[in-house]
């Protein structure tokens, strides 16, 4: 692994560092995801850099963020610890695709926030908003993890 992509450090939140690692595939990033709320828009900047440096048109960064940034939230409001963000781009047929994970390694959800309602997956993977921006998406179960992912527009 290169010094270029071994880690990359976003600013903290009340003490906590958002720490994102990018492999060394040029088009993967990972990014453990801080549980609380200030967090979000931590993550959201972090991934705006990533999608830059892919040379993603800022048109479809923008969609992208938007998608990101209702996976994180739904995922810090109702979700349990650890979560952690994950970006890639992918070909899906003649184009290529920004895909977005959040993957929870706990199964049980509950309300973490007080005054916040459980989380509701009417569409197996957050909101009409990531269903109107997605190509694809859906939710995965697998060895104790559940992994909401969408497929968005790139190129």
């Amino acid at each position: 692994m290169t010094e270029e992509h071994s880690m990359m450090n976003c600013p903290t939140i009340d003490g906590a560092a958002v720490v994102a690692t990018a492999p060394p595939f040029k088009n993967m990033y990972t990014c453990e995801l801080p549980h609380v709320p200030e967090g979000v828009g931590t993550v959201r900047r972090c991934a705006q850099g990533v999608l830059a440096a892919w040379g993603i048109p800022a048109a479809a960064a923008q969609e992208a963020l938007l998608a990101i940034s209702d996976l994180v939230t739904d995922s810090v409001m109702h979700g349990l610890p650890p979560a952690e963000l994950r970006l890639s781009l992918r070909r899906d047929g003649v184009r290529t695709v920004v895909r977005v994970e959040i993957v929870e390694t706990e199964t049980a959800l509950a309300p973490v926030w007080p005054g916040v309602a459980p989380r509701r997956d009417v569409l197996g993977c957050g909101s009409a908003l990531v269903k109107a921006l997605a190509v694809r998406y859906g939710t995965d179960s697998r060895a104790g993890a559940v992994t909401r992912w969408a497929d968005l527009p790139a190129f």
